[in-house]
């Protein structure tokens, strides 16, 4: 393990703090003290910073109602130009109640009961309740994937769902969950091309835009030439990257201004108009933008080391898994087709010998042979995971 200024190895004792991801077990499987790799959540304390500020905010101990502030827009912009080049106009910045919320809330003022909406599985499964819940149909473009398990898009395939389905609105995952690409420029553009040309709106889920493993690199969405997109919706939060899932920030970058008066109009509808978040998540936000960064780079060296564990434990005693290529997330999807045996059985075969992964076939067409598996976890703690599970899939 490398040595940093950060403790990544402690392990914390999650139960009965209310945790879906350790707490649940009973409830979702039916069995007790699993160790849980699904929820994508990670098992390491937050950054310091983020803990200091926290505990500044906590001690001024008055919680009243909180505007955001303008010192938060300024981090978000700051971040995304000094990590990303992406330059973000301050009108264009929109808050949402969550990322998810925000699609079943998009979905529901962009679109019509009964028209389609496409999306691009396997896939975040959300994504499809988001359609399914609001009475959409979801228009198929699905993933390709090589020998080697890389995944890629299928623009003709998109193009005949389009013009077949006449759906008016895609929704991408960018970095994508679960697969774990990180869409290189041309595969943006191509896109961006084919929605403009046929009047299709974009909704960009980037919450992993900072969990990105050199030498790739993340290309916003809204980074791409002006004259090549389409109407598009970008979303964005620091939970993801600094493990503040349950302090609720999330944004809406929205550059076209009349898509922006419209979204802006629903979240006014729905009681928004004046920001969605506790005085805590502006303050863990903000923190995480303007002094996290060193924290996120010792993360991220964390994440590539276990990548490698994993990697290398498998190709010794499991080579028969195959694991796609991790450019972005901390999710690995692990093809287990080659086993021999179903993907029910290999579930419930891991959940007896006490590991929790999730099933691949949540995430829709394609995921069927896969199970994904979070790593941002303590060393030992996912050696101790690995170890049960080539126990119990090689007795």
């Amino acid at each position: 393990m490398a040595k940093t200024d950060f403790d990544f190895e402690m392990r914390i004792d999650r139960r009965d703090t209310s945790s879906i991801k350790w707490d649940w077990d009973r409830k979702l499987t039916g069995r007790d003290n699993l160790l849980p790799f699904w929820v994508a959540d990670m098992d390491f304390r937050s950054a310091e910073p983020v803990m200091e500020a926290l505990q500044a905010r906590l001690d001024h101990g008055i919680f009243g109602y909180t505007a955001r502030p303008s010192s938060l827009d300024d981090a978000l912009m700051s971040w995304f130009s000094r990590r990303h080049g992406w330059v973000i106009n301050s009108e264009s910045i929109l808050e949402a109640p969550g990322i998810v919320p925000f699609i079943h809330m998009a979905v529901r003022e962009l679109t019509e009961p009964g028209e389609s909406v496409v999306i691009q599985e396997p896939v975040y499964y959300p994504f499809r309740l988001a359609l399914e819940r609001n009475r959409r149909r979801v228009a198929a473009n699905p993933l390709d994937v090589d020998s080697m398990g890389r995944w890629s898009m299928n623009p003709a395939q998109l193009e005949m769902e389009l013009d077949g389905s006449g759906a008016k609105l895609l929704i991408l995952c960018s970095p994508h969950n679960p697969v774990g690409r990180v869409w290189r420029r041309d595969e943006l553009l191509t896109l961006a091309d084919i929605c403009r040309e046929r009047g299709v709106t974009v909704i960009s889920d980037e919450i992993h835009a900072d969990l990105v493993h050199s030498p790739h690199r993340f290309v916003p969405w809204l980074s791409l030439p002006k004259d090549r997109l389409p109407p598009s919706i970008a979303l964005v939060s620091a939970t993801k990257s600094f493990n503040l899932p349950g302090l609720t920030t999330a944004y809406a970058v929205v550059d076209n201004p009349e898509l922006r008066q419209r979204i802006s109009g629903m979240l006014e509808a729905l009681g928004m108009g004046l920001g969605s978040s506790s005085p805590l998540s502006y303050t863990a936000a903000e923190a995480a933008w303007t002094r996290g960064e060193a924290w996120l780079e010792a993360l991220l060296g964390v994440l590539s080391e276990n990548d490698a564990l994993l990697r290398d434990l498998l190709a010794q005693r499991l080579p028969e898994i195959t694991v796609a290529p991790l450019e972005g997330t901390y999710l690995e999807w692990l093809n287990m087709a080659a086993l021999g045996m179903t993907l029910d059985k290999v579930w419930e075969r891991l959940l007896d010998a006490g590991i929790w992964l999730s099933k691949g076939s949540q995430f829709g067409a394609g995921g069927k042979d896969y199970l994904r598996m979070n790593i941002a976890a303590p060393a030992s703690q996912l050696e101790e995971g690995l170890e049960k599970m080539t126990a119990a899939l090689t007795s």
